[in-house]
């Protein structure tokens, strides 16, 4: 396997510090420390700096859950995929001994510092809603509602991933994904 880019690097170590401290939880010299990168090459490929570069793992962040969620939903129905799902999240979690979190949700809260990569997660939430949304909407349910679904889906998940974070158990993964499929997952009308 390659060796990633400096410019991956630095973008997949931005995505690990969003997921792990938010965006103003982490300076300069821990994420070039983190990524291995000089601080030279850092301004290289982000001249603009931090805010260039949050915006672009926030971006990068988006298409790749984006893609993860399309790909469960090319192989399972809307249910099955959101369980699938919420195990991502169970796993990642329980992984990193609950510290890594939604780097979507950190870029959002940095929104008055770190406009642009806010308006990127927020891009990001659409695209995840409009992907529930579609596939509700395939297996039957009115578009308007299976458009509100997956608004409340995305919304759901996210607050999940922050109540598990806090309370350190993905017991409210299960609680949610329960509700939702008791809710969404019975025949259309």
């Amino acid at each position: 396997m390659p060796t990633p880019s400096v410019h991956d690097r630095l973008v997949l170590s931005a995505v690990t510090m969003l997921r792990t401290h938010g965006a103003d939880g982490f300076g300069m010299a821990a994420l070039l420390e983190h990524s291995n990168v000089a601080r030279r090459s850092m301004y290289q490929h982000f001249p603009a700096g931090k805010a260039e570069l949050l915006r672009e793992a926030t971006a990068v962040a988006g298409k790749g859950l984006c893609a993860q969620l399309e790909m469960l939903l090319t192989e399972h129905g809307a249910m099955d995929a959101l369980d699938l799902w919420a195990d991502y999240w169970k796993s990642a979690l329980t992984d990193s001994d609950y510290t890594l979190g939604c780097p979507l949700a950190a870029a959002s809260l940095s929104a008055p510092d770190y406009p642009d990569a806010a308006a990127e997660a927020a891009r990001a939430f659409e695209r995840l809603t409009s992907i529930i949304g579609d596939a509700l909407e395939c297996e039957g349910h009115d578009a308007e509602r299976a458009r509100a679904a997956g608004s409340a889906i995305v919304s759901g998940i996210e607050g999940v991933i922050i109540v598990a974070r806090a309370t350190r158990s993905v017991e409210p993964f299960d609680s949610f994904v329960g509700h939702t499929r008791a809710t969404w997952g019975r025949e259309p009308h």
